[in-house]
């Protein structure tokens, strides 16, 4: 038996599930993805229309902002730029939701509803400086005091520049957490892996340590140590402040800084070695060839390629030169030296270096004398 005849379809786009919204300064970007089918499970065919909504906590109904078209089954996004009296007064949650409408204005529901804090935003950071240092970069900008409580620093990272052929310099003190420490008035923003894209944040210290409904400081200073050497950066900072609403947490967001780029060369030497010390041993206890082995404590830094050992004779009044081993090809890249090229009865002095992978060299230490024995 043949089936009935099917009333016609209304056309009306399903509801929308992934709705998301963000505010920067005055704009809410909202990002979705466009419904395929409508109600009765058929494809839509044609350019979707959608209202899109916002609703402020005090009312009940919802206003429209824009109707827009978008293609079925596209990402999608719009950008509502909130008029002044969204932009001031107190913060608080507004509500943001799309409806699909067929060519007669009818509509299938609601999307999910997001939310964003309406009111208004933080200062922007003004005055962005950066400087290597040999833990990363340091940031610098115009400190700001009694900032509303909930409001923190957020660092948008981006490489520039890939890695270069010549191994990059690790940062000699890797962090153990995803979030950021506070050590006085100097934020540590922690070590990760190297994205090309990075947001950090620094959390402010509450102005006199008092509760979370206080005023906060923000010391216009951090250091990032995640950087790694030998690449080229692009940062900008903003202030966000955060607010509890209906079991969740909003945000907005300040205009970002300018955009500053830095180069992250490494120009630090290693540490001077320590603990050098001296043992001369005879001819006739070496089977007729004197010597003076040398020994040291080990640099610990990870970017460490080799050490350089000078020698001067003190005897002869000779200048401190370097030396190194028989075929001045080969590194000396353990803490221990051996001298076969003294004479008896000679005193030398002795000093040393550490050099890393590119090319910079520590201090010397300290001279240290000792005589050859004559036989």
């Amino acid at each position: 038996m043949a089936a009935g005849p099917q009333p016609p379809s209304l056309q009306l786009p399903r509801q929308i599930p992934n709705l998301t919204a963000s505010r920067t300064g005055d704009q809410v970007k909202l990002h979705w993805t466009t419904p395929r089918e409508n109600t009765d499970r058929l494809k839509l065919q044609k350019i979707v229309q959608l209202r899109i909504c916002r609703r402020q906590q005090q009312t009940a109904s919802w206003d429209t902002v824009a109707t827009v078209t978008a293609a079925p089954g596209k990402a999608a996004q719009y950008t509502d730029v909130l008029p002044a009296q969204l932009t001031t007064g107190p913060l608080r949650p507004l509500r943001y939701s799309i409806f699909g409408i067929n060519k007669h204005g009818r509509t299938a529901g609601p999307s999910n509803i997001v939310m964003v804090l309406a009111g208004p935003t933080p200062t922007q950071v003004q005055n962005l400086s950066l400087q290597v240092v040999e833990r990363g970069v340091l940031l610098h900008w115009q400190a700001v005091p009694n900032l509303p409580s909930g409001t923190s620093v957020e660092i948008e990272r981006t490489l520039v520049t890939h890695p270069q052929a010549t191994p990059a310099r690790a940062s000699a003190k890797p962090a153990t957490s995803a979030k950021t420490n506070t050590a006085g008035n100097l934020h540590l923003l922690s070590r990760a892996d190297e994205p090309v894209e990075q947001t950090l944040r620094v959390n402010l210290s509450a102005a006199g340590g008092q509760t979370d409904e206080a005023e906060e400081n923000d010391s216009g200073i951090a250091l990032d140590f995640s950087p790694q050497f030998g690449q080229k950066y692009s940062y900008t900072v903003r202030r966000v402040i955060e607010r509890p609403a209906d079991n969740r947490t909003l945000s907005v967001s300040g205009t970002p800084s300018a955009s500053v780029e830095i180069e992250t060369r490494d120009t630090f030497p290693p540490s001077t070695p320590v603990g050098l010390a001296a043992v001369p041993v005879s001819a006739s206890m070496n089977r007729g060839v004197p010597e003076v082995d040398l020994s040291w404590s080990a640099n610990t830094e990870p970017d460490l390629a080799q050490y350089r050992v000078y020698r001067q004779d003190v005897t002869l009044h000779t200048p401190v030169q370097q030396i190194g081993l028989a075929n001045h090809f080969e590194s000396i890249v353990a803490p221990a030296f051996r001298d076969l090229h003294v004479q008896p009865d000679h005193t030398y002095a002795y000093t040393i270096s550490a050099v890393d992978t590119t090319g910079n060299e520590s201090p010397r230490s300290q001279l240290i004398a000792v005589k050859v024995p004559a036989s």
